[in-house]
């Protein structure tokens, strides 16, 4: 018994290895999206790392809120610095070899914000940093940073490494992920390295910096700092998310990338990297400061999910875990090693900022990098993948062409081919060939079931918008069964009418159309704009060329158009003439075969039939056929003969079911090859890509971003992801695509009817609380999309029967709505003016004090502002001022210069809780001659780990309904402010 071909193109197997496909990749991409690498069983893997030990700096660090306006940031400073003095004492390192600082002289003022902002903000900020240095085998001896004419190639040597992580949370949240994770991370590779046994080749720097969530201030501080010009590359530790593995946010060229190739579990791809550089990605990190303005080359590896729990009070030790800890830390070890290993020249040569006073760090090339299941790490150059984009552009329809001119010689190409005379110069009918059938049968189903997917976003978007928020795998099992059922249904409906042999072949050439003008784009992009995030365009592009290239290759195995129409009108003239001749076939012999079956089948009828009266002579009985006779038994046509000798013939040589009759030499089996080469590659790449960016964007919508972004990004990777599968799909039988139809059908109505959010995944409202402290009006904010908002504050006590004022804010959240309540029911308690049981609003005057030194007639005035308990404050004007500086300093120039239109706030931080900031500013005159300026003064205060001091949020976080966090709005969960008229 002959056994079929189990990868013919047919619709059993097409079916069997397609679905076995696409299941065994999609489901480990699931998993390792979903879990994080469990921590070794042995704490103490390395010598000098131990994850218990971590951990427990981990809990230590997040046990209160400690934004930098608050007390316990300052206990938090502190522990750090009795941790590392203690790693000292331990590891018996000396003042040589490892020195602690306490950076409390460091300030900074600035006139432009480094991202976010508007430009019309100057900062002045004093720095509370905590830094160590490590002396490197091959760094200078001495204390070498107290030499003011340092110069990078006479003292410091061949430079260091930066390592960063702020120390700092939101007032909101306890930071255990943002940035508690990055500081255990830290504090335990100085641990690490600085042990003797594992002393670096070039000298570690560790930074841990204050005040990055407001503005990253620490980072920019570091300016001031005489370590910076010994650093040539940095590592930044950050968290954008609550847990997770972390992902290797962005990288500034290959070669600082290749200290993080080699990692035991790497994550992350070029395309976050493109993402920030392109503005995407609004909120931002460190990396900003220390590449974008001290021109370090380095890394930035944070967290990024669930980001629902991100400055919330989720972001705890509870829902942290040891596993991400260690993905941190493995990685994290890893790369410092790579960089302070590094005796090459890759991190020397002359600077990209041409900066002399700082060590020469060399230029780096732009890289592409991307894991592979969290297991591989590729990593290449852009000029690499541009030199191979160009040439795909160039060589492969030239390839492709060439081919098809050899086809053509060939007479073998069927390619939209309707018709072929047998006999050139021949009257007689030309042979209908058919090869144009299924030529626009792709494009026609990719239109409609796209437009579908498309369309079923926007439906979700108007109905439900915030589904995906906790509810993202039901948005892309919609989308993948809405799109492989449709066009299922349209490429198998349109073979069933009209087969073609063709119809893989022409979907196949589409593919390369497609692929083709996306790759043009791709490497404008790659050229102008140094964008590597184009790399999985560059992947398929080739695989769809290889796939084509096979594609025009199988047609070598058909007969030329003309012995094939010849063949066809022979067979069709013999027919013809055998008809016209009555009784042709008594002539032909019967074969033994038939003979003996003709006597078998007569001796049955012989041993089944009684003879009775009716019975004839001659013949059988009544009703039945009558018996042949001798000249019929050895009757023979030749129509016989010739079915006799097609099933003779190999399967092989047979078409498919009803397509044309020339394609019965097609390889069966050639599909599975052009299906390797699609799919299995580019699923994983596109699969994991997918999952990474649709999660990052998924939760963004309580941010005032988008709400339709995230289901057109999962509704185009939908798409694409099932792209490899549709050369194929008109073979598979109607079983998957109808259990999808049923599966699109129960994901329809669930996100359209599902509540989108979960305690496990909260929807994030913004609260602050402001007070007029001349007036003592005191308003409750919260801000977020109005449906929801309304909804939490009917649930809050103090909010019942106040009138609640709605408006849209274009300002800090832009697409939220700020609703605001009189909150005069639940007074801030944020300075303690008066004794226990007087109530807060007796107290609001004290808490803020300035005073304002101008003289008549000029424009020009100084503040001196102070707040109780505060270190954080900020001017705002009416009119724009035209310079400013803080206690006698000017705005650092490196940070960008005063606009042309001003400023109109100042911000101000201070390192300790009593000395009032003292502010020059000058403005110039009104066209009415106006020399004076008004504005307000204000100052905010975010401490609440004792309950009651802002009785307003303690309220949001008992009543608020399950399902919501609260989270920070601005600088200050609570804001006084006061006018003030110069």
């Amino acid at each position: 018994m002959a056994v079929s071909n189990p990868v013919a193109f047919k619709p059993f197997p097409v079916t069997f290895w397609t679905t076995v496909a696409y299941v065994a990749l999609l489901v480990p991409l699931l998993v390792i999206h979903e879990t994080v690498p469990p921590p070794p069983s042995n704490p103490t893997l390395y010598s000098g790392l131990n994850l218990t030990k971590s951990w427990l700096d981990l809990t230590v660090l997040s046990r209160y809120y400690h934004p930098f306006n608050s007390r316990k940031n300052d206990d938090v400073h502190d522990w750090l610095l009795l941790e590392l003095e203690g790693i000292k004492g331990r590891n018996g390192a000396n003042d040589s070899s490892m020195v602690v600082f306490a950076d409390d002289v460091s300030n900074i003022t600035t006139a432009n914000a480094v991202f976010g902002a508007s430009s019309s903000v100057g900062t002045y900020f004093e720095a509370t940093n905590v830094l160590v240095y490590i002396r490197g085998k091959d760094d200078p001896q001495g204390r070498w940073w107290e030499d003011d004419t340092v110069y990078s190639d006479k003292i410091i040597g061949k430079g260091g490494v930066l390592m960063n992580a702020h120390y700092d949370s939101v007032a909101s949240g306890y930071g255990a992920t943002d940035d508690g994770m990055g500081c255990a991370t830290v504090i335990a590779l100085v641990d690490y390295f600085s042990r003797p046994e594992n002393r670096p080749q070039r000298g570690i720097v560790a930074l841990f910096n204050n005040n990055e969530e407001d503005g990253l201030w620490g980072a920019q501080a570091f300016a001031k700092h005489p370590l910076l010009p010994f650093c040539h590359t940095f590592l930044n530790l950050e968290g954008a998310g609550a847990g997770g593995r972390a992902n290797l946010f962005r990288t500034s060229d290959a070669e600082v990338t290749n200290a993080y190739r080699g990692t035991q579990n790497p994550f992350g791809t070029v395309i976050s990297s493109d993402a920030f550089g392109l503005g995407a990605i609004r909120s931002n990190t460190d990396y900003i400061v220390f590449n974008g303005i001290f021109g370090l080359r380095g890394l930035d590896m944070a967290f990024y999910r669930p980001r629902a729990r991100y400055h919330t009070n989720q972001d705890d030790a509870a829902h942290a875990s040891r596993a991400s800890l260690w993905h941190m830390l493995s990685s994290s070890l890893h790369t410092m090693q790579g960089l302070s290993g590094d005796t090459g020249h890759t991190f020397i040569g002359e600077r990209a900022d041409g900066d002399r006073k700082k060590v020469w760090n060399g230029r780096g090339n732009d890289g592409v990098w991307f894991d592979i299941f969290g297991k591989g790490f590729a990593l290449f150059e852009l000029r690499t993948m541009f030199a191979w984009s160009l040439t795909l552009l160039i060589a492969t329809p030239l390839i492709l062409l060439a081919l098809t001119y050899i086809l053509i010689r060939g007479d073998k190409y069927y390619l939209f081919s309707a018709r072929r005379s047998a006999y050139e110069g021949s009257d007689l009918d030309a042979v209908v060939l058919g090869g144009r059938k299924g030529l626009f049968r792709f494009p026609f189903a990719l239109i409609v079931a796209g437009a579908l997917v498309i369309g079923s976003a926007y439906l979700i978007t108007k109905i439900n918008p915030l589904v995906i928020y906790s509810n993202e795998y039901t948005v892309w099992a919609m989308m993948i069964s809405l799109f492989y059922f449709a066009f299922w249904t349209i490429m198998a409906g349109a073979n069933f009418a009209r087969p073609s042999a063709l119809h893989r072949g022409y979907s196949i050439f589409w593919l390369f159309f497609i692929a083709w003008s996306i790759l043009v784009a791709d490497t404008v992009f790659e050229d102008r704009f140094r964008i590597a995030a184009g790399y999985i365009f560059v992947f398929f592009h080739s695989a769809v060329f290889l796939a084509s290239f096979i594609a025009l290759c199988e047609l070598f195995a058909l007969p030329t158009k003309a012995s094939f129409a010849q063949r066809v009108h022979d067979d069709h003239e013999i027919r013809d003439h055998l008809s016209a001749i009555p009784h042709a076939d008594d002539l032909i012999s019967p074969s033994r075969e038939e003979l003996t079956a003709d006597e078998d089948d007569n001796d049955d009828d012989e041993s089944q039939s009684a003879a009775t009266e009716t019975t004839p002579l001659v013949g059988g009985g009544s009703g039945e056929p009558r018996q042949t006779t001798f000249a019929t038994t050895y009757r023979r046509s030749i129509s016989a003969i010739m079915s006799k000798a097609r099933s003779d013939e190999s399967e092989k040589g047979q078409p498919y079911e009803y397509e044309q009759q020339w394609s019965g030499n097609l390889p069966s089996w050639v599909w599975i090859l052009q299906f390797l080469i699609l799919g299995p590659f580019l699923i994983i790449l596109i699969g994991q890509n997918g999952l990474a960016l649709v999660t990052s964007v998924s939760q963004t919508g309580a941010d005032g971003s988008s709400l339709l972004v995230p289901y057109l990004m999962t509704a185009f990777f939908s798409i694409f992801l099932l792209l490899p599968i549709t050369p194929f799909i008109h073979r598979v039988t109607h079983h998957v695509p109808l259990l999808l139809l049923g599966v699109f059908i129960a994901t329809l109505i669930y996100n359209l009817a599902a509540f989108p959010f979960s305690e496990d995944s909260r929807y994030k409202i913004y609260f602050q609380q402001t007070v007029d402290l001349d007036s003592g009006i005191t308003k409750v904010n919260y801000v977020g999309l109005q449906g929801f908002v309304e909804q939490t504050i009917s649930e809050l006590p103090s909010a019942m029967g106040k009138e609640l004022e709605c408006t849209s804010t274009e300002g800090l959240r832009p697409g939220l709505t700020t609703c605001s309540y009189d909150g005069s029911d639940v007074p801030p308690n944020v300075v303690k003016a008066h004794p226990r049981g007087v109530p807060p609003q007796k107290g609001y005057s004290s808490w803020l004090d300035f005073n304002i030194t101008r003289a008549e007639g000029e424009t020009k005035a100084v503040f001196d502002v102070d707040a109780r308990d505060s270190r954080s404050c900020a001017i705002t004007f009416k009119k724009p001022i035209s310079s400013f500086s803080v206690s006698g300093t000017q705005p650092d120039e490196r940070f960008g210069g005063i606009p042309e239109t001003g400023l109109t706030r100042i911000k101000l931080y201070r390192r300790d809780w009593s000395t009032p900031w003292k502010v020059d500013v000058q403005w110039k005159a009104d066209a009415d001659a106006n020399t004076g300026i008004d504005g307000r003064i204000l100052c905010s205060w975010d401490d609440v780990n004792t309950p009651g001091t802002i009785p307003a949020y303690d309220e949001g976080l008992k009543y608020a309904p399950t399902w919501v966090a609260l989270t920070k709005l601005t600088t200050g969960l609570c804001e006084g402010s006061k006018a003030f008229t110069a």
